[in-house]
């Protein structure tokens, strides 16, 4: 499956003017009512749910963090799979922790979680676990 930049034919450093200057291109390329083929269609679509997330800097951010994320599950090597329930909740920083056997820390914050990272590293050593946990809606 291709990223939204790759879509748009864009580096995940470029501008939104850069950006927008590729949408243009593309859309115009692909339009429905220019196709040449039933596949102009579907990466008309493509290109514009791309557009729709990128060019807002907050969708574009929140974004960035979930591909981030994907590539890090499938970049590392993970050594165990715990249960939020069994790491220790701190208030104060909204955060949960578990010591690791090294004696460091794996610490992982609500916010992560909510933006589904749920890889975190020892903060002591290279060992690094998987969170595993459910989502609640409010």
């Amino acid at each position: 499956m291709s990223t939204h930049y790759e879509v748009l034919q864009v580096s995940e450093s470029a501008s939104l003017d850069i950006i927008k200057q590729r949408f243009q291109q593309l859309i115009l390329q692909h339009h429905p009512d220019k196709r040449t083929t039933k596949d102009d269609d579907n990466k008309a679509q493509q290109i514009l749910k791309a557009w729709e997330i990128l060019r807002n800097t907050t969708s574009r951010k929140s974004y960035d963090i979930e591909l981030e994320s994907k590539r890090n599950k499938e970049d590392l090597a993970i050594g165990a799979e715990v249960d939020l329930d069994e790491m220790e909740y701190n208030e104060e920083t909204s955060s949960f922790s578990l010591v690791c056997r090294c004696s460091g820390d794996y610490v992982i914050t609500e916010d992560e979680l909510e933006v589904g990272i749920d890889i975190v590293g020892c903060n002591n050593c290279s060992l690094r676990i998987r969170v595993l946990y459910d989502v609640i809606e409010e």
